[in-house]
């Protein structure tokens, strides 16, 4: 960064970007199969990766829209594991550049891994893109100096940006009223301590998580009659009734139920406790 240019932020230039653009090259596949089902990252954690870093980098678009989507998504279920990976995120954003992620690999699998890299590296050129668009706006106002070659650059970056900028903002718009208009999570309702089996405390564990997002709030808190679902386990059965804005969990399967889903108890399990494998509390990242 130019010392002698008072705006305090990194801007997208190719010195700054080319290490960006090529993690995102070399980490591509891992990045599209992050947002398809079952990706390797969950989505609250990507947001919470994309705020680490933009917090460092100071975007205040990226900050907007990805603020607005993680307040969509609710916060979910998280572990102190979590930390390990935001702390890789702000160290590579801290340095400017991709940094090893060998610590991360020594407990995740490589495909969390490479998600995780693929986010940071994406987030990272949105920021400094961002950040353009304040850059040029301060030489406009001549908070900066006018520099025509680096103006007509950062106009250059701003309106390639423009068409996929817009939609973005947009989007980030209605799922920030989305989670306006949401009812808050209620109190989940279940047997009397001692009562509950083991099914009917991971179910009530896990509601605040399936419930987290905005429009699920909506479409089933908003239910003008509460409604049942029986969950079998193996040889454990309870009921998770939604509706009316109230959600409770009860022991068995429940005459009023209109749907019984037999399953296992490692999927609610892993859902109640968090994602992230608890091994990552233990990674230490060292940049170099």
């Amino acid at each position: 960064m130019d010392r002698t240019d008072p705006f305090p932020r990194r801007t997208a230039t190719i010195g700054l970007m080319a290490p960006w653009i090529g993690e995102m090259l070399a980490t591509l596949p891992g990045l599209v199969r992050s947002y398809g089902p079952g990706g390797a990252l969950d989505p609250r954690t990507r947001e919470q990766i994309i705020l680490a870093v933009t917090e460092v980098n100071g975007c205040r678009y990226c900050a907007w829209i990805h603020g607005s989507w993680q307040e969509f998504l609710g916060d979910g279920a998280h572990v102190d594991a979590e930390q390990a990976l935001l702390a890789y995120a702000r160290a590579c954003a801290e340095a400017g550049r991709p940094l090893p992620a060998d610590d991360l690999l020594a407990v995740l699998p490589p495909e969390s891994v490479g998600a995780v890299r693929a986010t940071v590296a994406q987030i990272e050129v949105s920021n400094l893109v961002g950040n353009t668009v304040d850059g040029l706006l301060a030489r406009l106002t001549r908070k900066r100096p006018l520099a025509p070659v680096a103006f007509a650059r950062e106009a250059v970056t701003v309106a390639a940006a423009l068409p996929l900028a817009v939609p973005l903002l947009a989007t980030a718009g209605v799922m920030r009223t989305a989670a306006r208009l949401a009812p808050p999570l209620p109190t989940i309702e279940m047997p009397a301590a001692g009562e509950a089996n083991l099914l009917t405390h991971l179910l009530a564990a896990a509601a605040p998580t399936y419930l987290s997002n905005a429009v699920v709030r909506l479409a089933l808190l908003g239910l003008p009659r509460p409604v049942a679902v029986g969950i079998r386990a193996g040889r454990t059965a309870s009921t998770i009734r939604i509706g009316r804005g109230t959600v409770e969990v009860e022991n068995g399967i429940s005459r009023d139920t209109i749907l019984v889903v037999e399953g296992e108890v490692e999927p609610l399990l892993q859902l109640a406790t968090g994602t992230i494998v608890r091994e990552l509390s233990g990674v230490r990242i060292r940049p170099n």
